[in-house]
């Protein structure tokens, strides 16, 4: 047996690694703490911390450690490189803008920061500055090729000739991951160039790496899972659950398949003073998949723990959603906007918690939504979105959830249709205002103005006005999406 007592900070530091590995939260926690407690000058403990923090969604909790991790050792190059990812994470741009530069000027030919400068510069609208950093990422590792990839999506904005000839050159015989990446870029730079047939072979081809890292959609596990939900959430269950839930109306929650509008929703409910976007949150989906652990019981898991949840619970699950979400917001805001779109899945959790909510249901032309789905690289965990059989497949399984939860939720929901919203922005914005329990302001209008960070692949456009270009964007590609336009024959 270790006599703990005898342990230094380096050891607690590499045992919590070690249990970290094997999964305990808690117990890392505890040994990181500890090294801490013995060493507070060393950052590898703080950055430990931190990680872990973050991977907890803790993401203030964990800024705060990656700032003293800088405190402890100023020259540290990975403590500044992760503090400046924090506040970027954060939307503290100005801070997150001071740290890559620290970065920088600890190591002049560090990829990461540059990566991480571009990434920034992208999502407050600078593309020329972003451009500025990828390359220099590019000079300081040729091998890599996130910076090429990134730069091939600022095609619409500075001369990339140069690099889409190299991508060109390399593509075939990149690795999958970066193969991805390099496809889907030069599927944009094609796209701005009008070569449709060249950009969908593009991304064609980054579609089939990723589904050859990440695997081909379970379709079977996806339709048991719709159904579980469908059985469980039930109007009986409601009511048996009827006065359950906090009662604010704070709570926005923009809901919808990707790529659907929900970030120029968001966009154009942020733009009122008093209302704070929070961009994609994972709060909701860390608090439902952590019901196990709150009922003591890993046996079951969301949605099933949902049955077993208390009144108490579901209080006190409705409160730590609203610290999360809530953090970065003014005192001003009286409604905060979470647009994660895969919260759709979650809208049964979002009934129980908070019964008053405004649901916001984005739509769009599932040609134009699937293709546009189809064109991005999504985590690996979005294996549906690589082939357009089974984005068509997705989309009609997620109406059918979306259709029960209006049926018997008993939840405010409006559905706001991204077509419409292009035509006529100031009755739709009027709608969305009125719905959410907000008076008419001008400013709705000019939310491509906004100077608040997006980190969405939605970025670029929710910064210029809106644009008829993004209707009917299918019609270029008609000769490959079958899938796409049969099923929009059965709307």
């Amino acid at each position: 047996m270790v006599n703990t007592n005898a342990l230094t900070a380096k050891d607690w530091y590499d045992r919590g690694n070690e249990i970290k590995r094997a999964g305990n939260f808690a117990g890392a926690l505890d040994a990181f703490k500890r090294s801490i407690k013995l060493n507070p000058e060393a950052a590898a403990p703080w950055i430990g911390l931190a990680k872990l923090l973050d991977a907890n969604s803790q993401f203030e909790e964990a800024r705060q450690c990656f700032l003293l991790a800088v405190s402890a050792e100023p020259n540290h190059l990975m403590s500044r490189q992760m503090l400046a990812t924090s506040h970027q994470k954060l939307g503290y741009v100005i801070e997150a803008e001071r740290e890559y530069y620290n970065a920088i000027k600890l190591e002049p030919n560090s990829y990461i920061s540059y990566l991480g400068l571009g990434q920034l510069f992208e999502d407050i609208g600078k593309p020329e500055q972003s451009a500025d950093a990828y390359r220099q990422a590019m000079k300081c590792a040729p091998n890599k090729q996130d910076a090429l990839a990134s730069l091939l999506e600022l095609s619409k904005f500075v001369d990339i000739a140069k690099e889409i000839v190299q991508a060109e050159s390399i593509l075939a015989k990149l690795k999958n991951r970066e193969k991805a990446l390099v496809g889907y870029g030069l599927g944009k730079a094609y796209e701005q160039q009008k070569n449709y047939d060249a950009a969908f072979e593009a991304y064609n081809v980054a579609n089939i790496a990723r589904r050859e890292d990440s695997g081909t959609f379970n379709r079977e596990a996806f339709d048991s899972r719709i159904e579980g939900m469908m059985q469980l959430f039930s109007t009986e269950f409601f009511k048996a659950r009827q006065g359950w839930g906090n009662s604010s109306k704070r709570p926005i929650f923009i809901v919808g398949l990707p790529r659907s509008g929900t970030s120029l929703t968001e966009q154009i409910l942020a733009s009122h003073p008093q209302c704070f976007g929070a961009g994609e949150l994972n709060v909701l989906t860390d608090l439902a998949t952590g019901t196990p652990d709150r009922l003591g019981n890993a046996k079951i898991s969301w949605p099933e723990t949902a049955s077993y949840l208390s009144k108490q619970q579901i209080d006190e699950l409705a409160e730590d959603y609203l610290d999360g979400s809530g953090k970065r917001s003014p005192d001003t805001a009286r409604k905060v906007v979470d647009k994660q779109p895969l919260n759709f899945w979650h809208l049964g959790l979002i009934a129980m918690a908070f019964p008053n909510a405004r649901i916001i249901h984005c739509t769009r032309d599932i040609r134009d939504c699937g293709l546009s789905i189809f064109t991005q690289n999504f985590n690996e965990t979005q294996s549906w979105s690589t082939d357009l059989e089974d984005i068509a497949y997705y989309w009609r399984g997620y109406k059918r959830l979306m259709q029960h939860f209006k049926q018997i939720s008993g939840l405010e929901i409006l559905d706001v249709n991204y077509e419409y919203t292009v035509s006529d922005i100031e009755k739709q914005g009027r709608s969305l205002l009125d719905f959410v329990g907000l008076s008419w302001d001008e400013d709705v209008l000019n939310f491509h103005k906004s100077e608040r960070a997006v980190q969405t692949p939605s970025r670029w456009q929710v910064r210029q006005p809106l644009y008829q270009s993004s209707k009917a964007r299918w019609r270029n590609y008609q000769c490959y999406l079958s899938p796409l336009i049969k099923a929009a024959q059965t709307e």
